[in-house]
């Protein structure tokens, strides 16, 4: 049989849930050509389908070592280590993959994307230019090149990019979105008229709309427009809560069930190495400067910071053996006690040792990751966890006022902000009597008001010798982040994000109602 009859088959059955089938499918394509690539990439997928995470990862990073990945594979095979935060083994294969110039344009221009998700910016870059070569009008390599460049700070070569994309095709949503970070606008330089343009077009797709919604609002804003600025607001949120619905049912029993998991007194078993790296865990809700002090963080010798990475999330996955679509989900804190919490610290380790280049400490910026404090204090009894507040008002504004990913799905409304920040808090106050003097609360408007007397507070908490450079974060320019804040954390510690909400009071009544300002 043909691989694509193989192909083809394996799909409808892995559709129609026939999983035995798809297993068998697999076997026999494997049994006639024992060396093929793809049947063993679908293996991977089969395994996730299956609840064997275990046996999914680590086929994952032994594919590399045992076949060699044909290009119209290498999307898929670059996503896959990604998703499994497999971050050396991705930039191995990317610095060595021999047949780059066969991969198609859009291709390259994704798979740039997965190493800039993985820290390798530079690495990514070259991927992207290689996009572009291949395709040099190409919107899709266009843009992807322009967001990495926007990472990396190079920001004039980005504006050249997306402008080249919104004169080719000038309902291009993403580019106008990040065209819209990139600079304040003025009334003599701003796209207020093209992207009203675009948002006209008929059969806009609802992700579309919601790149042009914000980028609108942030024009706008930037315009001083705020009637104006906050329509478009609802225009983005709206077409951005499509798809992704806030269940407060949901969340109200996962943060119970985090609750009650980690009040059973369990014990650490976790094991390491003195050669093992401190983590540094900055986290809590998005927008409240997890970025700016990481960005201080970095500048220390000693510490290596790679970001916000899936890295605790996949090594928990592993050693509980189960798949979650966003972690942790309840089937996973259901497990807790039982989770081998040494073999968490050495899959969380191993995946990006050759990053961490022996460095003593690495950051570990996903917000999110205060959902985990459990759990990390579990497995890393010696890490750091930074936490960062923010004024409730200023916190949940930053929030609705920003376009997220896929997993976020509590900022598009602001009744599903206000519950999300009260489970928050009320967990953040169980962490800290459950593990008090492991957690540093860091007031982000003490921050920016007194950057040198926190950052000393923040240094000495994690064992670090503090400069009065660190606070200097526009000597860090050069140096990539890839977050929403790209932009504004090469600029000095300035205040101006304090009562950013105050010119939207009049339609921020929940909000108001809710978070009474003092």
């Amino acid at each position: 049989m043909k691989p694509e009859r193989y192909r083809q088959r394996f799909g409808e059955q892995v559709r129609d849930g026939a999983l035995a089938a798809a297993a068998a499918t697999l076997d026999s394509w494997l049994a006639r050509a024992p060396q093929a690539f793809e049947p063993r990439l679908h293996r991977i997928q089969l395994n996730l389908l299956s609840g064997a995470y275990q046996r999914a990862h680590d086929a994952a990073g032994g594919l590399m070592s045992q076949s060699d990945c044909p290009p119209e594979l290498a999307l898929e095979t670059t996503g896959c280590l990604k998703a499994f935060a497999l971050h050396d083994t991705l930039v191995a294969w990317a610095q060595r993959y021999p047949w780059r110039h066969k991969i198609r344009a859009q291709d390259l221009a994704h798979i740039a994307v997965n190493l800039s998700a993985v820290n390798a910016h530079q690495l990514a870059l070259e991927w992207a230019d290689s996009g572009v070569a291949k395709a040099p009008t190409d919107p899709v390599c266009l843009v992807n090149r322009a967001l990495i460049l926007t990472y990396l700070g190079q920001f004039d070569r980005a504006r050249a990019d997306l402008g080249q994309v919104i004169a080719g095709s000038p309902h291009s949503a993403m580019a106008y979105w990040i065209l819209a970070r990139l600079d304040r606008q003025t009334e003599d330089s701003n796209h207020v008229a093209a992207i009203r343009q675009a948002l006209a077009a008929p059969e806009l797709a609802a992700s579309e709309r919601a790149f042009l919604g914000y980028a609108l609002f942030k024009e706008l804003d930037d315009l001083g427009d705020h009637a104006g600025a906050w329509a478009s607001l609802q225009t983005g949120s709206k077409a951005a809560r499509v798809g992704r619905p806030y269940s407060r049912a949901t969340q109200e029993l996962l943060f119970a069930a985090i609750k009650r998991a980690f009040d059973a007194g369990i014990a650490n078993n976790a094991v390491g190495g003195d050669e093992d790296p401190v983590p540094i865990f900055i986290l809590g809700m998005h927008r409240s400067g997890t970025s700016l002090i990481e960005r201080m963080l970095g500048a220390d010798p000693e510490v290596c910071d790679l970001g916000e990475t899936e890295r605790f999330s996949v090594a928990l996955q592993y050693a509980a053996d189960l798949h979650c679509e966003q972690t942790p989900d309840v089937s996973l804190v259901a497990r807790s006690a039982r989770i081998d919490y040494g073999l968490v610290r050495k899959v969380f380790n191993e995946s990006a040792r050759m990053q961490t280049q022996g460095r003593r400490f690495v950051t570990e910026k996903t917000p999110g990751n205060f959902l985990n404090i459990g759990f990390i204090a579990q497995t890393f009894p010696h890490a750091k966890i930074l936490h960062l507040r923010r004024d409730p008002l200023d916190l949940c504004f930053a929030n609705y006022r920003e376009h997220f990913g896929a997993q976020v799905t509590h900022t598009y409304a602001l009744e599903d902000l206000i519950h999300f920040h009260g489970l928050y808090r009320d967990l953040m106050r169980h962490w800290h009597d459950r593990y008090p003097g492991f957690i540093l609360d860091i007031d982000y408007e003490q921050l920016v008001r007194e950057p040198e007397a926190e950052s000393r507070r923040v240094f000495d908490f994690c064992g670090l010798r503090w400069q009065a450079s660190v606070v200097d974060v526009t000597r860090r320019v050069a140096d990539p982040v890839s977050t929403l804040s790209s932009v504004q954390v090469r600029q000095a510690i300035n205040t101006a994000s304090i009562g950013r909400w105050r010119p939207y009071a009049q339609w921020l009544g929940a909000l108001t109602e809710a978070f009474p300002a003092g």
